[in-house]
């Protein structure tokens, strides 16, 4: 009960939804507990399953308190595997993190002698979703028979989460990966198959060596989107200005700076059978020539500003599939406001538009208050902007097939 106020304080990405966290003899258990305390903050119910050797390094009360249930570290009269990951079984999904090349291969080979592998053989015979997240020395990983296991794994339908190779290690990988990746196995694949572009967040158009002209955007609202659709099963490029910090399979970043790369890297994207672009950037209007070397201090300073290429526009040139467009207003009143988007869904051929007043928030904010307009329905949305995003995905995916 102590859990009730953290319980999907993050998110409602994985809300209802019941987790076993199995947890094997890597010394990267000890993340273990911070992994099950994101999954809570996410919505999500975990129940911990620990081998005999992942009791060496934590103890099974940290993941007692972690996760507020009692954990399993033996298989009993109750028929806990059957139970949680039998084919009537409770839970959505079965995520062993860290796994040991020792668990990766008693899995492949039938061997269930824990109570992590015995519950790894119930849901494979099942059929619950497996995700199998590896934390060991890179000889071992590298090791041609733990290989041979990990194939024959993902043959069976089992999802692994790649480690983060450093330091001759295959580290545990980054938790907020995981957690997405999570979020993904368990979502419904409505855009799988489908590749996703998306443009987002500003450029910067240098005026010399350490000088730009720039905006107020942080990329987020497009960041979100992407990832909305990306849970969704699409694989996505994403072209941006400020990468994020992601490892994730199917998700492709491309760092641009200027608006002339953001250009360069969306008509080339867009030609790779794309089947969505998302407009989500805020490009720059106006480029100029940069100074090879800093310009001196002065009382005034005179730049020449000329129109830059609007990407948009260029882009819809070349493609004519689907497109996602945003319109960003100062000032203006809420009727204005859809009169100008509906002018720009025209003018650009747009499948939906998002147009929001970013005087007072919107840019650069956490939050955001939108007006979504398809051409079967017009939708104000207000939220922090990764509800935003689920929302407008959503509408997407409905008014837009």
């Amino acid at each position: 009960m102590h859990l009730e106020k953290i319980k999907g304080v993050k998110s409602k990405k994985l809300d209802g939804k019941l987790i076993v966290l199995g947890v094997t003899g890597s010394i990267a258990a000890v993340e273990s507990v911070k992994l099950a305390r994101e999954l809570v903050r996410r919505g999500a119910e975990v129940i911990a399953v620990m081998s005999d050797a992942a009791t060496k390094i934590i103890h099974p009360y940290a993941l007692e308190f972690a996760t507020d249930n009692r954990v399993i570290t033996e298989i009993t009269g109750s028929v806990e595997h059957v139970e949680l990951l039998g084919q009537n079984g409770k839970a959505d999904l079965f995520l062993i993190a860290p796994s040991t090349a020792n668990t990766i291969s008693k899995i492949a080979s039938g061997i269930d002698d824990t109570p992590v592998t015995t519950m790894a053989t119930t849901a494979l015979g099942s059929g619950k979703p497996i995700l199998v997240a590896p934390a060991m020395h890179e000889s071992m990983i590298e090791n041609p028979a733990v290989m041979e296991a990990v194939e024959k794994l993902k043959a069976m339908g089992v999802e692994f989460v790649e480690p983060r190779r450093e330091e001759g290690k295959a580290k545990f990988q980054d938790i907020e990966n995981i957690c997405l990746q999570v979020e993904r196995r368990l979502y419904s694949h409505e855009m799988k198959g489908k590749k996703v572009v998306v443009t987002s967040g500003p450029t910067f158009e240098f005026i010399d060596p350490i000088r730009f002209i720039s905006n107020r955007s942080s990329g987020r609202i497009g960041l979100e989107i992407a990832l909305e659709f990306w849970r969704r099963g699409a694989e996505i490029t994403y072209i941006t200005s400020k990468p994020p910090q992601l490892s994730i399979p199917d998700f492709e970043i491309i760092k641009v700076t200027s608006v002339q790369e953001m250009l360069d890297a969306a008509l080339s994207a867009v030609k790779n059978n794309c089947d969505l672009y998302v407009s989500a950037a805020a490009a720059a209007d106006f480029t100029l020539e940069m100074s090879e070397g800093k310009i001196k201090t002065a009382e005034s300073l005179t730049l020449n500003l000329r129109a830059a290429p609007k990407v948009l526009k260029e882009v819809r040139k070349i493609y004519d599939g689907h497109v996602i467009g945003f319109k960003a207003e100062t000032g203006v009143s809420d009727d204005v406001l859809e009169k100008i988007a509906r002018e720009k869904m025209a003018e650009d051929r747009l499948e939906m538009v998002v147009a929001n007043d970013v005087l007072k928030r919107g840019m650069g904010t956490e939050d955001t208050r939108v007006v979504v307009i398809t051409g079967k329905r017009k939708e104000w949305i207000e939220g922090m902007k990764s509800q935003v995003a689920e929302k407008i995905v959503e509408i997407y995916l409905e008014d837009c097939p």
